[in-house]
């Protein structure tokens, strides 16, 4: 199946999302600062559930679940950035003159745990937190329970239990590998497939004043952003209007990539979406590897007028596309960051058996 262009605009626009909401949070660690928090409610609003969102829209649940696709480009690419994590963390307890079996035990733990975000409700205790690829365990809970539910009479019942169970298990306690997130997150792969199944782009196109309610829903859900986090199953202070508002803000950003596909920015954003895995997984390992609190010192001692938040986010984001194009060159290991690659690999394939079928004489 081709490609549809302005759904890769829109996962470009939410992994540039992804990384300067990090930097916003490092910034307003550092500093705290009205740019910063501003940031972070716009970014935080949609980011992650436009990926579940676009992921559900693609998905065909009523199939068989692939266990080495799924295990492949999900779980094989947790485990090859939780190494890259070990390994970074490793250089710089050796560069810091600090303990390397600590670090390696501290951050091996984290990554055997798999939660998005430090708590207290580990079923022991867990030093750090595995940072942004909780996406990638959460992502492979959510499908596997998505094909599980879709067989089941009801399912839209079996989603919504599914959720509010893991929205109210988080508050009591955090299980590993991101179940509970995935739990949540199946919600938001049901929404996905159901607005492919009844076309909702195809009717909000129909009646145009859908896209307005859709602004004003996310601004509202922008202005008053009381917290969200779905590494952590957080909805904020308004859980509704956070589900309502991640809903809007995913259509108001695909309607904008569905703009910017007939200007020149649509290009490099529809090329930074196809490589969006490999950029989240490379910024992860950035993130939790490097002391961002000492850099963004010196940043702010040597461009006092800039906002930090711009600051951080002009230095990372050239770390992390460098990182991605470097591992697109990884023989093997580039086909489970860039699942396109399997696609183009299986039509070369198709295509030189078909060719290789055709007799000589013709």
């Amino acid at each position: 199946m081709q490609r549809i262009r302005f759904f890769d605009i829109a996962k470009g626009i939410a992994i540039l999302a992804v990384i300067l909401g990090h930097s916003a949070i490092e910034a307003n660690l550092c500093i705290p600062h009205r740019a910063a928090q501003v940031a972070i409610s716009l970014c935080f609003s949609f980011h992650m559930p436009l990926f579940f969102i676009l992921a559900g829209y693609f998905m065909h649940p009523e199939r068989a679940f692939r266990w080495v696709k799924e295990s492949r480009q999900l779980l094989c690419t947790y485990a090859v950035t939780a190494l890259c994590v070990l390994v970074g963390v490793t250089c710089m307890a050796t560069l810091h003159h600090e303990s390397r079996a600590l670090a390696l035990q501290t951050w091996g733990m984290t990554a055997l745990y798999g939660n998005g975000d430090v708590s207290n409700l580990t079923l022991w205790p867990v030093g750090f937190r595995i940072g942004a690829i909780w996406f990638l365990l959460a992502m492979f809970w959510a499908r596997l329970l998505l094909h599980i539910f879709a067989k089941l009479p009801h399912t839209v019942f079996w989603v919504a239990a599914c959720f509010v169970f893991g929205y109210i298990s988080s508050r009591y306690v955090c299980l590993p590998w991101s179940v509970q997130s995935g739990m949540c997150a199946v919600a938001f792969l049901y929404l996905g497939y159901l607005a492919k199944k009844y076309d909702v782009l195809g009717r909000v196109k129909r009646i145009p004043y859908i896209w307005v309610a859709a602004l004003l829903i996310w601004i509202i859900d922008v202005v008053s952003f009381g917290g969200m986090s779905m590494a952590m199953n957080d909805y904020g202070l308004h859980p509704v209007l956070a589900v309502a508002g991640s809903m809007a803000g995913t259509l108001c950003v695909i309607g904008v990539s569905q703009l910017l596909d007939h200007m020149f920015l649509g290009g490099g954003l529809s090329k930074l979406g196809q490589a969006s895995l490999a950029i989240l997984c490379v910024h992860l390992v950035e993130d939790d590897v490097l002391p961002w609190q000492m850099y963004l010192g010196f940043l702010r001692a040597a461009f006092p007028h800039v906002p930090l938040v711009l600051l951080s986010f002009i230095v990372r984001l050239p770390i992390d596309l460098v990182g991605a194009a470097l591992l697109y060159r990884v023989p093997v290991i580039n086909e489970w960051f860039y699942p396109q690659l399997v696609k183009q690999r299986q039509l070369r394939r198709s295509k030189a058996m078909s060719q290789a079928r055709v007799p000589c004489g013709e």
